[in-house]
């Protein structure tokens, strides 16, 4: 057995991180891959399996799919169903690894992105944390120049309701965020960057009913009733592309836009009611917990 490195728990075992990719139609997932395994650390620690929804059109260089530990699974992008769709998928392929990292298919890391984050995780839990959960807004960076990054970690808010249903979030700058000495507790959970126990694969596991706005107030709900609590990193980890210009979006592809979305809208007034899968007790808690409704109407 490989020693584990530092900021890895003694013995886990090898691969140790498993990193889940949902990608539509991405032309940065082959630079985000790459990137991925050269800013690691520990690159032969990492398990990575892309859900990659593509036409003919989209192609992966040879250099990116010989990558060491990389997964495809493969479909058509005519019959992706959506991005929570993709991640359930993916999250039903998980082999028992200790950790998992949820990401998108449009980042940049920070060298020794991989010991920094799960360091920040381990650290938690010897604070006492049982359950934590690292994830956050990544700033932004632009495909087209790599010099334009953003060099504050962010903090997520609630943003945007629809019909009195708190769908959307948004990130701002943590301020005094150089005199943290560990991450910052965080109400919110953002599915461009979560990191957790492997086990969370069967404890939050996703919808693909919700089809897109409200996925991550759903997730921060559920893993909060499932014990988990999230913490924002206190350092850059990496950067996310915010701007869709190098992606098509399922929606533009794929009609019937506003009736998955009205579907997805009450599937998540049921769920952040108390009228679904999770109890009532939970989201009263968790909205107690937010000094936030999630459903004011």
């Amino acid at each position: 057995m490989t020693p584990a490195p530092p900021g890895w728990p003694g013995g886990c075992r090898e691969p140790a991180l498993y990193v889940q990719v949902p990608a539509y139609r991405d032309r940065e997932l082959g630079p985000t891959l790459r990137d991925l395994y050269a800013q690691a650390a520990h690159p032969e620690r990492l398990r990575v399996r892309v859900m990659w929804q593509r036409t003919e059109d989209d192609v992966l260089p040879d250099d990116v799919v010989a990558l060491p530990g990389l997964e495809i699974d493969e479909i058509a992008a005519s019959r992706s169903e959506g991005c929570n769709w993709a991640r359930r998928r993916l999250q039903g392929a998980w082999k028992d690894e200790p950790y998992t990292l949820l990401i998108d298919s449009h980042h940049r890391f920070a060298a020794g992105w991989d010991e920094t984050a799960v360091g920040m995780l381990e650290g938690l839990r010897a604070a006492g944390i049982a359950k934590p959960i690292l994830t956050g807004y990544l700033p932004a960076y632009s495909p087209d120049d790599d010099r334009c990054r953003g060099m504050r970690p962010l903090r997520i808010y609630p943003y945007l309701r629809d019909r009195g249903v708190l769908t959307r979030l948004r990130g701002a700058a943590m301020l005094g965020f150089p005199e943290l000495g560990a991450p910052a507790p965080a109400d919110f959970a953002s599915l461009h960057f979560l990191l957790a126990d492997g086990r969370y694969n069967k404890e939050v596991r996703f919808d693909p009913g919700v089809y897109f706005f409200g996925d991550e107030v759903l997730t921060s709900v559920r893993a909060f009733a499932a014990g988990y609590r999230l913490f924002h990193p206190h350092r850059v980890i990496g950067w996310h592309a915010y701007e869709r210009d190098t992606r098509r979006t399922h929606w533009s592809d794929h009609g019937g836009y506003d009736e998955r979305q009205e579907r997805s809208l009450e599937a998540l007034r049921r769920y952040l009611t108390g009228d679904g899968e999770v109890a009532p007790a939970d989201v009263s808690a968790f909205e107690s917990h937010v000094n936030l409704t999630l459903v004011t109407s």
